[in-house]
């Protein structure tokens, strides 16, 4: 496979695995005296002058990050951070992946993921080493060192997803990302502009849209999914992705028919929603959107290492920009995300700005997005280890155990609270509304229908209170969540078209014991003032 392929690029390096923190040591240097060696004098010989961002006393990030493979030389660490070791690969199904997290597992049941993440120890340790070296000695740190590990840090992220190094950027998060690109477009676009999505994207997305089109005049087309669709009426991948098809050509029709005009409209998808869980067909969507001579923006907050995620593949498709956030699945530190577009023109245009103005601003693509002002920088750093740490393990191996535990933990749920369907397949769950959408379009998270006296049941047309069927509301989903807290169950619950759902997360140190004790708690609770 693809991943497999990049998996052999960078994960042929030796991981540093490390048990605890070794306190940093920074080489010594002794103070200029009378007696000292004589100062170098290379620096006087030095007549290129500045060649980076600002006044910066490094090397161009455009050049690093571009460079050809054949060129490049990778910078070695300033500092010595743990000992070095080869991370063992797991040598049985017994191997507890918890481990190598800092998760509180012995108090908490966590199957929320999804949310924020949960950082690798590996991860932490190389940015606190980071820290600690950028406060030995702040100017070598910013002048000299930073920028030439953030563009290998590019790098390796390029490498990772099969991509085009210079349609790389580095950036915080991937509201900074879904900022510049929706912000970019309407400035360019102004009244001209129109952007679809589908009411189940993410909610601040949303109100980038409306805020970014009210300040030009554009326009925006909510596609109407969740009341119309879910649960999807589809036992597989195929019927699914015919269901998004109509949903979205009817927006389409109907847009043409109040006078917009499509072409060069902006489609923005979630790879994967985050209140309903569904894994959005990317490549169907976008080649249709193509066809109406759209752009296309993916909000890949799930994206990295949950999906086979390939650039080569979502450019041939037709995704011009393409947003992920590394602190989620990938499990690195917060603070560090990625921008992908391969059109150079859209990258001198739509994203000729970013959301933060700074020095990098008219020194390229990286450049403007790389350096954003004095702030901490660790999380992108350590990329490079995080990556070496998933790959030496196999990115396929990773997402083919969190696919077999989702549907496991779905299994137990569903005997758990609903026995009359154990005669039902996994490819029916969403028809029968215990899932929302076949088990093709979920992985790693899914939701799962509570128990009806819990969920309720608008399906059935009744709307008594005091009824299994009467409709949910948000405030239901907040107390049956609070009801999990407070018993040691990290899970959140979902509204959906005034059912509940538990939202289940499934990363490699889950295991299906912990979806046990998330079905044992909820058959405990009691509603009140339902």
């Amino acid at each position: 496979m693809a991943s497999t392929r990049r998996a052999a690029l960078i994960g042929s390096r030796t991981l540093e695995r490390c048990a605890k923190h070794v306190p940093h040591t920074a080489p010594k240097r002794r103070c200029a005296s009378s007696t000292s060696k004589p100062l170098l004098a290379t620096a006087r010989n030095n007549t290129k002058g500045y060649q980076s961002i600002g006044s910066f006393h490094a090397e161009s990030v455009e050049v690093l990050a571009t460079q050809p493979d054949e060129l490049y030389a990778s910078p070695e660490l300033p500092f010595h951070d743990c000992p070095a070791a080869n991370l063992p690969l797991p040598t049985s199904n017994n191997y507890d992946y918890g481990d190598d997290f800092y998760l509180d597992r012995t108090n908490w049941t966590f199957l929320n993921h999804g949310a924020f993440g949960a950082a690798l120890k590996c991860g932490h340790i190389r940015a606190n080493s980071w820290r600690q070296h950028l406060e030995s000695q702040p100017l070598r740190y910013f002048d000299r060192d930073l920028l030439p590990h953030l563009a290998h840090s590019n790098r390796v992220m390029a490498e990772f997803v099969n991509g085009r190094k210079e349609a790389m950027a580095l950036i915080q998060n991937a509201t900074v990302g879904l900022n510049a690109a929706i912000g970019g477009y309407t400035r360019d676009f102004g009244s001209d502009s129109l952007i679809f999505y589908l009411d189940v994207s993410y909610g601040s997305v949303k109100k980038m849209v409306k805020h970014y089109s009210i300040q030009v005049g554009g326009s925006v087309v909510d596609i109407p999914f969740q009341d119309q669709y879910l649960p999807l009426e589809a036992t597989s991948k195929d019927e699914a992705e015919a269901i998004f098809a109509d949903a979205f050509e009817k927006a389409i029709d109907s847009a043409k028919k109040q006078g917009h005009i499509v072409k060069n409209s902006l489609l923005v998808l979630d790879h994967t929603t985050s209140n309903t869980a569904i894994n959005i067909p990317i490549e169907a969507l976008a080649r249709r959107a193509k066809g109406h001579g759209m752009l296309v923006l993916v909000d890949g907050a799930h994206g990295l290492l949950a999906q086979d995620l390939d650039m080569a593949v979502m450019e041939e498709v037709g995704v011009d920009f393409y947003v992920g956030n590394c602190h989620k699945w990938l499990s690195a530190p917060r603070g560090a995300a990625i921008l992908y577009c391969p059109d150079g023109h859209l990258r001198d245009s739509v994203l000729r700005l970013p959301p933060s103005i700074s020095h990098g601003v008219d020194d390229g693509y990286l450049s403007r997005f790389l350096w954003g002002g004095c702030r901490d920088y660790s999380a992108q750093l350590c990329l490079p280890l995080v990556l070496q740490y998933w790959n030496r393990i196999g990115t396929d191996n990773v997402r083919h155990e969190m696919r077999d535990t989702l549907s496991n933990a779905i299994g137990v749920l569903m005997s758990m609270w609903h026995p009359h369907a154990r005669g039902i397949s996994m490819e029916e769950l969403s028809a029968a509304g215990i899932t929302v959408a076949p088990m093709p379009m979920h992985s790693p998270m899914a939701v799962v229908r509570l128990p009806d006296n819990i969920s309720g049941n608008p399906r059935t047309g009744s709307n008594s209170a005091s009824s299994n069927s009467a409709i949910r509301t948000s405030a239901d989903a907040k107390q049956m969540q609070d009801f999990l807290f407070e018993n040691g169950v990290e899970c959140p619950v979902k509204c959906i078209g005034g059912v509940l759902y538990v939202r289940i997360s499934c990363h490699v140190y889950n295991t299906i014991e912990e979806y046990e004790r998330l079905g044992r708690a909820a058959l405990q609770f009691i509603p009140t003032g339902w």
